[in-house]
């Protein structure tokens, strides 16, 4: 009887970690990407502006496509933020900061770890 207890105990346990380890996703599936603010006049990184990026990721919705928002960033001084995303997902990357904007849509599939990406931005008062 004491065998039988200890038996359904242990397999209860090891059922709910090996559920618990299924929704979770690969690492070998993760990448760091780097994100790097540009003016869209100068062509160069807006260094000093502090920017904020959100990062949104895109799930199925009804009657068109849903984007999610996971993360949001800060640009470091440099005017770039480095971040970790899913080889098999589908982000929309947003930039903001004051009458400033900027987005890139990019496919996890197609970027490499390390590999930088240039979001242009847009002054809204020169418009």
């Amino acid at each position: 009887m004491k065998n039988l207890k200890l038996n359904i105990i242990f397999w209860s346990i090891l059922i709910t970690q090996l559920l618990s380890n299924c929704d979770k996703k690969s690492d070998l599936n993760q990448i760091t990407v780097k994100l790097n603010s540009i003016d869209e006049k100068t062509k160069k990184q807006r260094v000093n502006k502090f920017d904020t990026i959100e990062v949104r990721v895109e799930s199925f919705g009804f009657p068109k496509k849903q984007f999610k928002k996971i993360a949001e960033y800060t640009t470091d001084s440099s005017g770039s933020v480095k971040i970790r995303i899913d080889r098999t997902e589908k982000y929309l990357i947003l930039l903001g900061a004051p009458f400033i904007f900027g987005s890139e849509y990019i496919d996890g599939e197609k970027f490499k770890d390390g590999q930088e990406l240039k979001i242009e931005t847009i002054d809204l008062r020169s418009r």
